[in-house]
């Protein structure tokens, strides 16, 4: 025998299933918020990152372009508006067969320090030099290390030392002469010990010297992953 169901039952029914379909879709939507916030949490976080490193960017670029417009300033002051006299003395001549000491600055900048380990090029620059001052019996020695040496440009290169030595006969002006013209020279180079003997006007001399060459500098650029 049914018992017939009163209609409050029914309401009280009817109410329970809203409130729990409310329930369900408050829960809902409230899961969707909490996730949804999170994202946005975190592409907020990104983005503020990726302005950060954009604006660090920017602002090292600026001071790149700020230091090349000061270099290309100083190049004109040395290289354009040096006048008649170079940097070691020499007259500032920029036609393509000007020699050493008479060459343009820009030729002495570029090859006081070289890039490449070249032991002929330096052996025949320095006879040069003393056949110039007239130098009996000239020698010049020193180990070619042109297997081992290192000619591969980097980030940080450094100055790698070449050992030279050098000897030969000429009157005590010609060895001041000598010197001065080592002095003068567009590579560098640093008499580390000096022997003289003999006289005024018949002198031997000898020399230890150290000259240099550095491997070119690399410029590199960069990636930078922003998370």
């Amino acid at each position: 025998m049914k018992v017939p169901v009163s209609s409050k039952h029914l309401q009280i029914s009817k109410a329970n299933s809203t409130i729990m379909t409310v329930v369900a879709i408050a829960t809902i939507v409230t899961v969707f918020c909490l996730v949804s916030s999170k994202a946005l949490l975190s592409q907020a976080t990104y983005q503020n990152r990726l302005i950060s490193a954009k604006n660090a960017t920017v602002k090292q670029l600026e001071t790149n372009k700020g230091a090349a417009d000061q270099l290309v300033n100083h190049y004109k002051t040395v290289f354009d508006d040096s006048g008649p006299v170079n940097l070691i003395g020499g007259k500032n001549d920029k036609s393509a067969l000007a020699a050493p000491p008479d060459v343009d600055n820009t030729k002495l900048v570029l090859n006081a320090l070289p890039t490449t380990y070249d032991f002929p090029a330096l052996i025949s620059s320095l006879s040069k030099i003393m056949n110039s001052n007239n130098m009996g019996s000239p020698t010049i020695s020193g180990t070619d290390e042109s297997v081992s040496a290192n000619n591969q440009p980097s980030a940080t290169p450094q100055p790698v030392v070449i050992k030279i030595s050098m000897s030969g006969q000429n009157s005590y002006g010609g060895v001041q002469r000598l010197i001065r013209d080592l002095e003068r020279s567009i590579r560098p180079f640093d008499v580390t010990s000096l022997q003289l003997n003999g006289s005024q006007s018949f002198m031997n001399v000898g020399l230890n010297l150290n000259t240099y060459y550095q491997p070119a500098k690399t410029l590199t650029a960069g990636t930078k992953e922003v998370r």
